[in-house]
């Protein structure tokens, strides 16, 4: 709206993205409808926006033909531009009553297209035009802006009309239904104040009034016209416009039939296809015309003959924009700083008086263009205070559940990052979901970054130089940056480490909760690193320590910070977990055996039964993956076939690449080395049965009837557990899967309610 007033410093919406909904098209710009659209997309840009366009067509022209030439020039006004489908009749009927309900013109293709792009794309705003297209809004996900720019007021729109003697047109609706429109945005925009006054009194969201003004800027000017002052009227097609018209014309008629004044008055619009039947001297009918600006060219003085509607007159903002003399009926004006009498006019035959003063004292006419642009400069004020004041609101991070990850992490395929993913997506169901990264971007893979885009909003460490990362994480607009303890400081609902950060929180914590799961950090080598992470429990009024079963480090934490203890897997679903698709799809192999120790005198006798008795092939993870100092007896009854293991490192269990081939027949756990939490999770899940071992909490004896899950203190019952797996190797277990029993997990239900109880306290 405004083009030379003041921008802060990069704009105050430079780096967000914005997805526009439009019913219209944006060109050409012949109606005023398109040109509000239009005026408010170039007001952001101007301040910093990228403008992504979403049209749906709902004009005819665009239902029964493809106009090639608007498409190109649609797709040279904006950053982005999409055209959803039509799939359904526009400007119905209401579907129940005398009035149409929120969405009786809602088309479910706009759905459909919405989703795709805010699932594909990266956008800090969604921005609806026109109340009857507001359940778009519901598609936006949480940390996305939603504002409704209403152009219009249309409950008791039927009551209007009819009050006029006009019969039902367009779109109009009850206070109730409006009501349901507006509570659906964060934001909504009233086109003039009255309305913002009505809105106020539906809704308790936040309405701000966004006047319509264009960049100023002259036409050209008028060459004289031997006395004749020319007077012209602009208008789109509808029965409000026709019917004001034909009003002022009668009163015009019957005044110039007295005073005999030389004027002529000009009309151009669609507006004309409802005016063909008028025959006046005076009056000239120019029909639609390519641009406005022939009108205004062409006009002294531009009338605004309005004595009823809803809405802002969009024309009178573009005479005023040009800097046209305008004389206005007062309740044209609305919206509008009058700064000139001619500008509220009681009524037409005030109008008509005022345009005898402009006959009988011409040099009126250039008082009243300077009225004009002052109008201009009050109404851009106005129009920049509202732009800005929603672009602080989409720039704020919303209260959102805070990821903490280092860049290394950001790694397709290792559980890790799925932990990362699935952690995200649950809470992104309920809350807005922000990712911080910290450390090396050049060790993430581009490939995962931009999938955590699709998960969240991306904030960066300052100290993190961004790189290659920054077209991966930010596409075309800049870095947002700050640091952890930044986040930490502000009143998010919670942080959820992936990792232990690299330093405990120095400032003010002023998140509720703090989570970390045990499995994450053991995949990192971090979960003994118990001064650490009792030092970050601790700077949290709550802080959730996750496990999938009791671990003694978990337990030291919780005693030293006073941290609170919850079961819950590492995975939410594991959908997209590559680790467990590989497993689930390789054929059976060798028996997988992890040890932090593989010197432990118990685990030779597990070797014996396990390659000589059974005479299976065994993968034996390790800290190192290196053979052990002793050897094994090779004769005698404990004797172990060497040839028959092989060693990894045990970080190798954790990657898909280890299993390509083929997938454990089963797995075993020697005690619970502190890097292998998460085995028997990933094994479950995957339908491979897995034993621990050397558990002295485990019964004194074990049952060995099918099962998916065991656990044992000494060397026999782990060989008739270890037997049993043998022979029953290549079936499935009886009752419910694992990965269903996971599902239904009660771990992350408790923390649906942990949400639930943050949501309700911000």
């Amino acid at each position: 709206m405004t083009s030379d007033a003041p921008s802060l410093p990069g704009g105050s919406w430079a780096g967000l993205r914005v997805l526009v909904l439009s019913p219209v098209p944006t060109w050409p710009v012949t109606l005023g409808n398109r040109n509000r659209i239009v005026q408010v997309n170039r007001a952001l840009q101007r301040e910093g926006a990228h403008i992504a366009l979403l049209h749906y067509p709902s004009d005819e022209e665009w239902r029964t033909s493809l106009p090639r030439t608007a498409l190109a020039e649609m797709a040279s006004q904006w950053d982005e531009v999409f055209h959803a489908p039509v799939t359904r009749p526009l400007h119905t009927r209401p579907a129940e009553g005398e009035d149409h309900g929120a969405d009786d013109w809602w088309d479910p293709a706009i759905g459909q297209m919405l989703d795709w792009l805010l699932k594909v794309g990266r956008y800090d705003a969604l921005l609806v035009n026109y109340t009857w297209l507001s359940k778009a809004l519901e598609h936006a996900p949480a940390g996305v802006l939603r504002i409704l720019d209403t152009h219009d007021r249309f409950s008791n729109r039927r009551e209007l009309l009819a009050d006029n003697g006009l019969r039902p047109e367009y779109f109009h609706t009850t206070p109730e239904q409006e009501r349901l429109a507006l509570d659906r945005a964060d934001i909504v925009w009233a086109i003039k104040r009255q309305e913002e006054a009505f809105f106020r009194t539906l809704t308790n969201r936040p309405v701000r009034t966004l006047l319509h003004a264009e960049p100023a800027g002259g036409v050209p000017a008028t060459a004289a016209r031997d006395g004749v002052l020319r007077l012209g009227i602009v208008g789109g097609r509808n029965n409000i416009n026709a019917t004001n018209i034909r009003n002022f014309l009668k009163v015009a008629d019957a005044y110039l039939r007295r005073t005999l004044l030389p004027v002529e008055i000009l009309v151009a619009g669609s507006v004309c296809t409802l005016l063909e039947g008028l025959r006046l001297p005076y009056l000239r009918l120019l029909g639609a015309v390519e641009s406005m600006d022939e009108l205004y060219a062409e006009a002294d003085v531009v009338l605004a003959p309005l004595a009823f509607s809803t809405g802002l007159k969009i024309k009178v903002g573009e005479a005023l924009s040009r800097g046209k003399p305008l004389v206005s009926h007062a309740h044209a004006f609305e919206g509008y700083v009058p700064t000139h009498p001619f500008h509220e006019c009681t009524d037409f035959e005030a109008m008509m008086r005022a345009i005898h003063r402009l006959v009988r004292e011409p040099e009126e006419v250039a008082v009243l263009a300077e009225a004009s642009r002052r109008s201009v400069v009050a109404a851009e004020a106005e129009i920049l205070a509202t732009i800005r004041e929603a672009g602080a609101r989409a720039r704020e991070l919303p209260p959102s559940a805070v990821l903490s990850l280092r860049f290394e992490q950001a790694r397709l395929g290792t559980l890790a990052f799925d932990h990362v993913l699935d952690a995200a997506r649950y809470l992104g169901l309920r809350v807005p979901v922000v990712f911080h990264l910290a450390g090396d971007p050049a060790t993430a893979e581009p490939a995962a970054l931009k999938l955590l885009v699709t998960r969240g909003r991306i904030v960066m460490d300052p100290a993190s130089a961004p790189g290659a990362a920054a077209s991966a994480l930010f596409d075309d607009t800049e870095p947002r940056l700050a640091s952890l303890g930044a986040l930490l400081a502000a009143p998010h609902l919670l942080a959820w480490f992936a990792g232990l950060p690299a330093a405990p929180p120095a400032g003010e914590v002023r998140m509720q909760l703090g989570i970390c799961h045990m499995g994450a950090l053991a995949l990192q080598g971090e979960a003994r690193d118990q001064a650490r992470l009792s030092t970050l429990a601790a700077a949290f009024p709550r802080f959730l320590l996750i496990e999938d079963a009791p671990t003694r480090e978990a337990a030291a934490a919780t005693r030293a910070a006073g941290a609170e203890r919850a079961a819950m897997p590492l995975l939410w679903r594991g959908e997209d977990c590559r680790l467990l698709a590989t497993l689930r799809g390789a054929p059976e192999g060798a028996v997988a055996l992890l040890t932090e120790d593989p010197d432990a005198r118990e685990l030779a006798p597990v070797l014996a039964c396990l390659t000589t008795m059974l005479g299976r092939q065994v993968r034996i993870f390790a800290p190192e993956g290196v053979p052990p100092v002793q050897p094994w007896p090779t004769s005698g009854p404990l004797a172990v076939r060497a040839e028959a293991i092989s060693f990894r490192p045990i970080e190798a269990f954790f990657e898909p690449s280890t299993w390509a081939q083929s997938r454990p027949a089963f797995v075993v756990e020697h005690g619970r080395p502190a890097r292998t939490i998460p085995a028997r999770e990933v094994a479950l899940r995957a339908g491979i049965p897995h034993l621990r071992i050397a558990d002295p909490a485990a019964p004194p004896v074990v049952s060995t009837a099918p099962a998916m899950s065991y656990r044992t203190s000494g060397f026999l019952q782990a060989a008739l557990v270890l037997s049993a797996l043998h022979h029953r190797a290549g079936g499935s277990a009886s009752g419910p899967g694992a990965a269903e029993e996971y599902g239904r997990d009660a771990g992350w239900a408790r923390l649906w309610r942990e949400l639930g109880r943050l949501l309700a306290a911000a």
